[in-house]
């Protein structure tokens, strides 16, 4: 039996050993549970915001990835989709991005997307009318990406998909110690991290953090998704918002700060025409994987044909982590 050890057990990593599992494959996921994992700390949004600025290898596998979603939803029974708070909802795009949105989905067919000449407050009442023009892309999927780690997890476990808890630093050194020679491949899926753990100077990954802000409205102020600028918003039930993300290029610092409060906090004010009450709120951050060259590292290391990478997907990991395991299985079969 083919033996896989995962390092890393983000989403990426789930849904790769998800994907293994169907070839009867004897996984073992080890993680060290850093503090700040993107996959935890995501919003959920099924769907590139920008991905006219990506390389049409990252915009294939996005495009991949809402097409592996929709099929996995597909297949869930209604009370899994409660367990993964799943829900659909359009996203409108206004803003300094619109023409270039516009010209993206011009010829995309993998979603419906339609262009408005008009006020964005004639769809969203509360967005002040000083916002014209937009386009809406229709059905977007949403999750909790925490229940998603949850629901692999005791999938997988029922699949005897051994997890252990383990801080591994140097990926050499794993590789001289006797227990892990008898694994078949290791598959790195340690996202911000991988750089530390492989210490390639030919592997170029860094942490980008970024810090959202959840928070309970007084009342409701959304009904769809907002693209504007360089921001997103998401309505969640019960008045509940997600306002994100900050991108900041300050290494492993896990500092929550004023500065990323604040800059979410007046976005809001930018935008809607009456004043919101802000309830409950809750700033939070993750760390993503950015790779220099915009493009994962989906691929057998070059001098060890039993270590494959995952991991570099930055803004995308959720989004690509179907089809990123697909492309690692069929490297493996």
């Amino acid at each position: 039996m083919t033996k896989c050890l995962i390092i890393g057990s983000g989403i990426v990593g789930l849904s790769t050993a998800n994907q293994l599992i169907k070839n009867n494959f004897q996984i073992t996921i080890v993680d060290a549970e850093k503090k700040g994992q993107a996959s935890r700390s995501a919003a959920g949004l099924l769907f590139p915001l920008n991905p006219w600025t990506n390389t049409e290898y990252l915009q294939n596998l996005c495009m991949s990835g809402h097409a592996d979603y929709m099929n996995f939803f597909d297949n869930l029974i209604l009370e899994d989709k409660k367990k993964l708070n799943f829900y659909q909802k359009d996203l409108i795009i206004f803003g300094k991005n619109l023409q270039k949105a516009k010209k993206w989905y011009e010829n995309k067919t993998f979603v419906e997307s339609n262009f408005f000449n008009g006020l964005v407050n004639e769809l969203e009442k509360n967005i002040k009318d000083e916002y014209k023009n937009y386009l809406v892309i229709k059905n977007i999927n949403i999750i909790d990406p925490r229940s998603l780690i949850d629901f692999y997890k005791i999938k997988l476990k029922k699949c005897n998909v051994i997890f252990k808890k383990e801080n591994i630093e140097n990926l050499s050194n794993l590789l001289k110690e006797p227990k892990y020679k008898i694994y078949d491949y290791i598959i790195i899926t340690t996202g911000a991290w991988s750089n530390d753990l492989i210490k390639n100077e030919k592997i170029k990954v860094k942490p980008i953090k970024g810090q959202l802000l959840n928070f309970k409205s007084s009342k409701k102020i959304l009904n769809n998704i907002l693209l504007f600028d360089d921001y997103y918003i998401i309505p969640r039930d019960k008045n509940n918002i997600t306002i994100g993300s900050t991108i900041e290029d300050v290494g492993f610092d896990s500092e929550l700060t004023l500065s990323a409060y604040t800059y979410l906090k007046n976005s809001l004010s930018k935008l809607f025409s009456n004043e919101i009450q802000l309830q409950n709120i809750q700033q939070t951050f993750g760390f993503r994987p950015f790779s220099y060259d915009n493009k994962p590292y989906i691929n057998f290391d070059k001098k060890d044909k039993r270590i494959i990478y995952n991991f570099g997907h930055y803004r995308y990991g959720i989004l690509t982590a179907i089809s990123s395991a697909k492309i690692v299985n069929d490297l493996i079969t």
